[in-house]
Parts: C-alpha cells; sequence; structure tokens
C-alpha cells in the first residue's frame, strides 16, 4: 500500500512540475472511463473474511471547466469465503462530480465526491439476506495524465462506504471500503 502512495506521490509531483491552466482538462468535453481497482476493506466483519478484492467501473462524463460530472457503475467484490463457494459483491450506481485542484498541459489533479445506491450482492444469492438498495457514498482524489488529445491515464483513490445486512445478522451494518484505480478515459 506504502508503495502505491509512493508512485502516486512522484507522478503527481513529475505531472505538476511545470503548471499552467486548468484547459487540459476541457479538450475532452464528453468522455467515458473504465478503471480497474484493487478494493481494500476499512472495517471487519465477523460475518466474513476481509482481504484485499478486486473491482471495476465505468462511467460516462461531462466536463464544464474545472468542473465535471460523472455516472456510471462500480462493482467490487468485497468479501469470499475460503471454505465455501461463497462471494459478496457491491454494485454502486453513483454520481461522480470533480474539481480540477491544478493542471498542466499533460495532466489534471483533481477532487472527487461519489454519491449513490448499491446492495450487497452474494453468489450463491440464497446464502445472504435479501438486501435493499441502499445509500452509497465517498470521496477521493487522482490525477488524468494525458496521452494524447483523446485519451488520459487516470490514477486514483476513493474511500466509499455503504450498509448492509450481514447473513448471520438482521442489523444493518455500514462498512468502509478504500479503492486504488487505474484506467483510461477515452473522449468521445
Amino acid at each position: 500500500m506504502q508503495s502505491a502512495r509512493l508512485v502516486f506521490f512522484l507522478a503527481a509531483c513529475l505531472a505538476f512540475a511545470a503548471p499552467t491552466s486548468a484547459e487540459a482538462q476541457s479538450l475532452q468535453r464528453l468522455s467515458f472511463q473504465g478503471s480497474g481497482a484493487a478494493v481494500f476493506p476499512t472495517s471487519t466483519s465477523s460475518d466474513f473474511e476481509n482481504a484485499t478484492r478486486l473491482g471495476w467501473e465505468g462511467q460516462l462524463r461531462y466536463t464544464f471547466s474545472r468542473f465535471s460530472l460523472g455516472a456510471g457503475y462500480q462493482r467490487s467484490t468485497v468479501y469470499k469465503l475460503q471454505d465455501l463457494d461463497f462471494s459478496a459483491s457491491v454494485p454502486v450506481w453513483f454520481l461522480e462530480p470533480r474539481y480540477v485542484a491544478a493542471a498542466n498541459s499533460t495532466a489534471a489533479l483533481y477532487l472527487a465526491g461519489r454519491l449513490g445506491v448499491g446492495s450487497l450482492v452474494c453468489k450463491p444469492k440464497t446464502d445472504c439476506v435479501e438486501q435493499d438498495m441502499e445509500l452509497a457514498f465517498g470521496g477521493g482524489g487522482g490525477v488524468l495524465i494525458a496521452v494524447s488529445e483523446r485519451v488520459s491515464v487516470d490514477l486514483g483513490s476513493q474511500y466509499f462506504t455503504t450498509r448492509f445486512t450481514p447473513s448471520v445478522s438482521t442489523t444493518k451494518t455500514w462498512s468502509g471500503y478504500l479503492l486504488a484505480r487505474a484506467g483510461l478515459s477515452i473522449g468521445l
């Protein structure tokens, strides 16, 4: 985890060595972004085994200037049981506003919030209590590095939290996750 932070910090320092305006963000007014993520649970549950898992997301984004708004879908495997053929994922439909805090001609450092709805989805489905859609929210940041006029690499992280009902309990539980993301943004 510390090496990922170091790489992110060094990439941000190199990208912003000669800052100019935030116009680099406006090159892609409408874009599609796809990314993969490493998911780190930040809370423990006695019902499930916590460990680093994988996830992915896709979103459509419209950029106004320093502000942009994305809408998308995120799915992260958050729990598995080694002894049984069981896994649990958190799919989330979300809106994500972003603000470009600093930029130059090749990169932009951004801050983001995320608000959505999701639920815990179990496989096999019969091994979980039926889940309602719940509020999911969080925030984070990252750096977009331009590869060409239409393509950027997106490196970032975010923290998000949501509620679910564990399989053994009927009490809803808040659970938090840290995501380290890497992906591509393609201007349409």
